[in-house]
């Protein structure tokens, strides 16, 4: 399978996902009655697929095919390079495509140290969100916020560097305003918003 199709699979695999989770039929004895979820358990839920999808890709993808011979790294510069995404790229890509196919929530990562600015906080609320589980990188940070006239229940969850990869890449990048990062440490956020209104 070539990084293409990955992104793609990833991307569906989550679309489908969170839109079985957030709506979903269940049968009743005289007809379908449409359940629900709140808007905070359909976040922890998009945050749990999310999670498990960079998880599993780190192990299953990134870390077997950088022992292939010849290797195949993920890199910054993957599609110039042959290789593979990096997480926070793959990420981006996943979270466009769900969007581009019309879906009502978002999500994106948020850095502490960003390597461009448009990485960084965007909003009041990413910025106390962010130092918020920098500061309880157990815990989340829930608030509500109005963007372009529409109301969002944004939630707000620490992303740390998880394997030596993560580290290694975002210490030598030129653009790094921190070389010092290590593995375990937040380097962010995942902020995910989810429409209050419809």
């Amino acid at each position: 399978m070539n990084a293409r199709s990955l992104l793609v699979l990833v991307g569906g695999i989550t679309a489908g996902m969170a839109a079985w989770l957030f709506a979903t039929e269940a049968p009743t004895e005289k007809a379908h009655k449409l359940t629900t979820i709140s808007p905070r358990k359909f976040a922890d839920s998009l945050h749990a697929v999310i999670a498990a999808d960079r998880e599993a890709y780190s192990r299953h993808v990134v870390e077997r095919l950088a022992q292939a011979k010849p290797p195949v790294k993920a890199s910054p510069e993957w599609r110039r390079d042959g290789g593979l995404p990096t997480h926070a790229q793959l990420l981006r890509e996943a979270a466009t495509r769900i969007q581009q196919r019309g879906a009502e929530f978002s999500y994106t990562l948020r850095g502490r140290w960003p390597l461009s600015p448009s990485g960084g906080a965007q909003t009041e609320i990413e910025q106390q969100g962010l130092e918020f589980v920098a500061a309880n990188p157990d815990a989340n940070f829930y608030s509500e916020e109005t963007l372009g006239g529409r109301s969002y229940f944004t939630a707000i969850y620490a992303d740390r560097a998880t394997s030596a990869a993560c580290v290694d890449c975002h210490n030598a990048h030129p653009a790094s305003p921190r070389r010092d990062v290590k593995v375990g440490e937040v380097m962010g956020a995942l902020v995910i918003r989810v429409p209050l209104e419809f």
